[in-house]
């Protein structure tokens, strides 16, 4: 996602557009006051953030809206925002439109049809910003949330303050909870944690529940089948001794409740036919209770479907990723891509031959172009799979809501048979004995509660237990926040290769050892040799700038080439302020002192060469006093704010003033 203008709406209707180029480098420039710094608060509150954080003077009191038309990879979306209601420094309240060809809009046709959430799910949705969920640490007193393109915007901009600061690092890194915010979800933005955790996540939280409520349902079940066998036993005993039955010791399970049932029933008449009105309500409430039963089962089924969607698309992308990343490795070796190039035509004699025997090989080796149009074949083919997946947490959690509910339905209407069933007339006569006869109605009283739980059914519920339990710890090792650490430092140390390498170009201080990010403290760490030096401990307002520049350079270099869901957008607000020493250098744009202008120079040619190399997929726009006299400077200027032009034309200040 990369700003193709920006648009402000006046109070009596009239439009402003500014327009930038995508792919490129953007210089604003132009003389102190002329509403430089204000472009990156408007875009800022244009990608969903409630607060217009706008200094109060000629932008608030003649603009009615603001909006921005960004150019993304499906087309285009136009985001407006009206301004808050006097008073007020906030509102939610947006407009939001998507199309191929879409330019500003005029003011008439501008309406609220959106919010600010709606504003960061749809347009992060967009850029590719996938189901994700961070967990803080258990006993923590933060909730779980999801990054998004607001989290992602933090990593896009730069403040007049911030870039020249030597305790922060990130924009809004000082703000209440902020911190803590971007080290939860920067991993997320530069691929350290899983695309699918919160799948995986979800996936592991229903197996959680499943391995609970199995285990509960197997161990109840085993207790409940131990007292059920000791009891038959002592019956079997007692029987035994009155001559009810003629071995001494009980078989297994069914036969022994077979022969006992024969036992209570021999002597007696069969038992009363139920009137006809209970006949009919339990026949009504099993087949209430068999509904409810298939209606769990399908709920049960699309849980499984759903939470197994991905597997097939998983490890096709695993596999093809994997022969992608191994034929990446070319690029490291500089291998030559014309010259001793076999085609499907060449013959064999034309093949090189082998470098160890100097035979003609009868197969010969693939070519380095051969390879890389492997590369190019198997990127293609991921091009579908990286599409976002469905929203699967919240189907998910509405199943279970559903299922919980049936579960509850089904033991209210099993609790109502056996209520009605429990209460009809066994027998009708009894022997004469009273001996026999109150054992007779203790075996009948024990078999009526005998669980029905047999050898066979205990074996299942121990595989499904096991069966359970394994998917459990399966998650939890793929969850394994070892792993994302060390994905995340793996990561780290790839941005901080860019940052040693820059930080030299820049001629910074400390700059001859490594340059890294360091991500738990939110700052930049130099390694010297009397140790590491953090950001806050290197002097000078110069190489404040310096890191603070390389750092998003390297960042934003990594999301282009790991396509991470980031806008390809870098706004920077005046970073060479601690060069325009005099209050004449911002009307020139030139600093006066030669040194002060060599720094200058390095710092943009750093950015433009950067942004050609990355082009057309980054886009950097620089709001700043200078204005140099190269010809490739001069080039990226998109707006030259000098000789009385500014953000907010005068006449529009005019038609504000009381007449």
């Amino acid at each position: 996602m990369q700003l193709l203008a920006i648009i402000l709406y006046s109070t009596h209707g009239r439009r402003r557009v500014l327009n930038f180029t995508t792919g490129a480098l953007n210089i604003v420039t132009g003389e102190s006051k002329t509403g430089k710094s204000a472009l990156l608060d408007i875009v800022e509150y244009c990608l969903g953030r409630d607060t217009l954080q706008m200094p109060i003077g000629p932008i608030t009191s003649t603009v009615s809206w603001y909006a921005a038309l960004f150019e993304l990879d499906s087309g285009r979306a136009f985001v407006a925002r009206p301004a808050p209601d006097v008073g007020k420094a906030s509102t939610q309240r947006a407009m939001l439109e998507f199309g191929s060809d879409l330019a500003p809009l005029e003011f008439d046709d501008l309406v609220v049809n959106a919010d600010s959430d709606a504003v960061r799910e749809q347009l992060g949705r967009r850029i590719g910003i996938e189901e994700n969920l961070h967990e803080p640490p258990v006993g923590s007193a933060r909730y779980p949330f999801e990054a998004h393109i607001g989290h992602a915007a933090l990593l896009c901009l730069q403040r007049q303050g911030e870039i020249a600061a030597r305790d922060s690092l990130f924009h809004r890194q000082g703000d209440q909870g902020m911190a803590q915010t971007l080290k939860d979800t920067i991993p997320y933005f530069i691929g350290a944690v899983p695309r699918d955790q919160a799948l995986k996540r979800a996936q592991l939280a229903a197996a959680r529940r499943e391995l609970r409520r199995t285990e509960t349902t197997y161990r109840q079940t085993l207790r409940a089948s131990e007292a059920a066998d000791a009891g038959l036993a002592t019956l079997w005993r007692e029987a035994y001794a009155l001559g009810m039955v003629d071995t001494p010791q009980p078989a297994d399970r069914s036969t022994t409740v077979g022969i006992l049932h024969t036992a209570v029933t021999a002597a007696v008449s069969a038992p009363e036919t139920l009137d006809s009105e209970t006949a009919n309500r339990i026949a009504g409430l099993q087949r209430e209770r068999d509904q409810l039963r298939d209606q769990l089962r399908a709920l049960n089924a699309e849980r499984d479907v759903l939470l197994q969607q991905n597997d097939t698309e998983t490890d096709f992308a695993g596999a093809v990723r994997l022969q992608s990343a191994r034929l990446a490795s070319l690029n490291l070796l500089g291998l030559p891509t014309n010259g001793n190039t076999a085609t499907a035509t060449d013959t064999i004699d034309d093949a090189p031959p082998c470098p160890l025997c100097g035979s003609q090989l009868t197969e010969p080796d693939p070519s380095p172009e051969q390879l890389r149009q492997s590369l190019v074949q198997l990127n293609s083919q991921l091009n579908g799979i990286d599409a976002a997946r469905p929203a699967r947490r919240a189907a998910l959690q509405a199943l279970d809501e559903q299922a919980t509910s049936l579960r509850n339905q089904l033991r209210a209407a099993e609790g109502v048979i056996q209520a009605l069933t429990a209460s009809q007339t066994v027998t009708e006569q009894l022997p004469d004995t009273a001996r026999r006869d109150f054992t007779r109605g203790r075996i009948h009283a024990t078999l009526a509660a005998l669980p029905g739980s047999s050898d066979a059914e205990l074996a299942r519920l121990r595989r499904q237990y096991e069966t359970t339990l394994g998917q459990v710890q399966a998650l939890e090792a793929e969850l394994d926040p070892a792993e994302e650490r060390e994905q995340l430092t793996s990561r780290l140390v790839s941005i901080s290769q860019d940052m040693t390498r820059w930080a030299d170009r820049l001629q910074l201080e400390h700059r001859g050892g490594s340059v890294r990010l360091d991500l738990n403290r939110l700052t930049v760490v130099t390694d010297t040799e009397q140790g590491p030096a953090p950001l806050f401990r290197i002097g000078s307002g110069e190489n404040w700038v310096g890191y603070h520049l390389i750092t998003h350079l390297a960042l934003h270099r990594y999301f282009v080439r790991q396509h991470r869901p980031v806008p390809r957008l870098l706004m920077l607000d005046q970073p060479t302020q601690v060069w325009y020493r005099s209050e004449v250098d911002p009307k020139s744009g030139t600093p006066g002192q030669d040194t002060d202008r060599e720094a200058v120079g390095r710092l943009f040619r750093l950015i433009y060469d950067v942004i050609v190399e990355l082009t057309p997929n980054m886009q950097v726009i620089v709001c700043d006093h200078a204005n140099l006299p190269e010809a490739w400077f001069q080039d990226s200027v998109a707006h030259n704010w000098r000789g009385g032009e500014k953000l907010i034309p005068q006449e529009w200040i005019d038609e504000t003033l009381p007449r």
